[in-house]
C-alpha cells in the first residue's frame, strides 16, 4: 500500500528540524548532502558530516568533521574526489540565522523564499561556491519529518531506544549555480540540484537492522528518488510531485535484478538494478545499467564492519500512461550503506 501524504505534511515541522540541525548540538550521525546533474551531464556530489560516523582510521577522533566532494565528467566518465577531516572544535554556528562555519567549509541557509542554500569551500584542492535554490517544497519520508524511536525500531529494524531519526529533503528539486576551482581547472556549475539533511543521535549501527539503500534518477525533466521498498518521490519538471510518500508492505516497489560491485567476503555495494512504480494510472520503471558506473563518494572505514559508498551509472526511465510509452535516458546515483556487519 502506498501512502501519499503531500496534503498533510507540515512545512513548519520540517523547518523546525532544519533549525535543530544547524543550531543545536551536533548528533553522532548527521549530514548535509547535495547532488547536482549539470547541463553537460557531469555529476557533482557534496556531503558534510559534523561528526565522523565511525573511525576512518584506527585512532580517529569521532568528534571531528568530514567533508566529501566528488565529480564525474559527463563525457569521459572520469572521477575525481576529495575527502578531508576538519577540526570540529573550530565550528561556529550563527544564532542570527542558519549558518555553520568550520575552517574549509561554510553552509548557509539564506533567509529567502524560495529557500536558497550556499556551500562555500576553501580547501587545498577545491575552492569556490555552490548555490542551490529550491523550486519544490521540502519533503520527508516521514509525515512529520522524524521517525520516533519505537517506529524506527519497528519499520527499520533498529535498536529499541528513544532516539528518533529525521530525514528531510529540504530541496527535492532545485537550481544549482556557482563556480569551483578544482586544482587548476575552473568549473562553472549550472544544473539541477537535490539537497537533504539527516540526523540520528546514536551510534549508526543502532539506526536500522542492516543500513539502507537509496537512489536518485537524474534528468532535466524527471526527478525520481527514494529508498526502494520504503519511500519514493516522483516529479516531472517543476510541477507538483506525481507522488511523494511512504510504502507500506508493497513488495513490488523493491529493487530487482540487482548487480553488485566490489570484492571480498564483506557486503557489496549495488551497481545496477531495476525499480518499478505504479500510481494513479502512471507506471514507471527505472533501470540502472552497471556497465558504465563511476565512483563518487566513499566514507572511509578502519574496519569492514560498515560500508558507505555512492556511485553514478547510466539509467533509463520508462514512463507508461494512457497507452503511450516513453523511454528517457539519464543517470542514477546509487547509495549503499551497510551497518554493524
Amino acid at each position: 500500500m502506498l501512502i501519499d501524504y503531500r496534503r498533510i505534511q507540515s512545512g513548519g515541522a520540517l523547518r523546525k528540524l532544519e533549525q535543530k540541525n544547524f543550531l543545536e548540538n551536533k548528533a553522532k550521525m548527521q549530514w548535509w548532502y547535495v547532488d547536482v546533474v549539470m547541463s553537460d551531464g557531469s555529476v557533482l556530489l557534496v556531503a558534510f558530516v559534523p561528526k565522523k560516523w565511525w573511525p576512518d582510521e584506527v585512532q580517529a577522533n569521532l568528534d571531528d568533521a568530514l567533508v566529501f566532494l566528488a565529480m564525474v565528467d559527463g563525457k569521459e566518465r572520469k572521477s575525481r574526489s576529495v575527502t578531508r577531516t576538519l577540526d570540529s572544535s573550530r565550528m561556529r554556528i550563527s544564532q542570527d540565522g542558519l549558518r555553520l562555519e568550520i575552517p574549509g567549509v561554510t553552509i548557509v541557509r539564506e533567509d529567502t523564499h524560495p529557500a536558497t542554500y550556499r556551500f562555500a569551500f576553501d580547501l587545498d584542492e577545491v575552492k569556490g561556491q555552490l548555490e542551490v535554490r529550491a523550486v519544490a517544497r521540502p519533503f520527508s519520508a516521514f509525515p512529520t519529518g522524524s521517525l520516533p524511536g519505537l517506529g524506527r525500531a519497528a519499520l527499520l529494524g533498529g535498536a529499541l531506544s528513544g532516539e528518533a531519526f529525521s530525514y528531510v529533503s529540504q530541496v527535492p528539486r532545485g537550481k544549482a549555480s556557482g563556480e569551483l576551482s578544482w586544482g587548476a581547472e575552473r568549473i562553472a556549475i549550472d544544473g539541477h540540484a537535490y539537497h537533504e539533511q539527516g540526523r540520528f543521535d546514536d551510534a549508526p549501527e543502532r539506526l536500522s537492522r542492516k543500513g539502507w539503500f537509496w537512489c536518485h534518477f537524474l534528468h532535466p525533466e524527471w526527478n525520481v528518488f527514494g529508498s526502494p521498498g520504503v519511500f519514493l518521490y516522483v516529479q516531472r519538471e517543476e510541477e507538483k510531485p506525481v507522488f511523494s510518500g511512504f510504502n507500506l508492505l508493497d513488495k513490488s516497489m523493491g529493487f530487482k535484478n540487482r548487480t553488485t560491485a566490489g570484492e571480498g567476503p564483506h557486503h557489496k555495494i549495488y551497481s545496477g538494478g531495476e525499480m518499478r512504480f505504479a500510481y494513479d494510472g502512471l507506471q514507471l520503471s527505472v533501470k540502472a545499467d552497471p556497465k558504465r558506473n563511476a565512483p563518487l563518494v566513499s566514507f572511509p572505514s578502519a574496519t569492514t564492519r560498515q560500508i558507505y559508498h555512492t556511485l553514478v551509472t547510466d539509467a533509463e526511465l520508462t514512463v507508461e500512461t494512457k497507452g503511450t510509452t516513453r523511454r528517457i535516458p539519464g543517470q542514477m546515483i546509487l547509495e549503499s550503506c551497510w551497518l554493524g556487519l
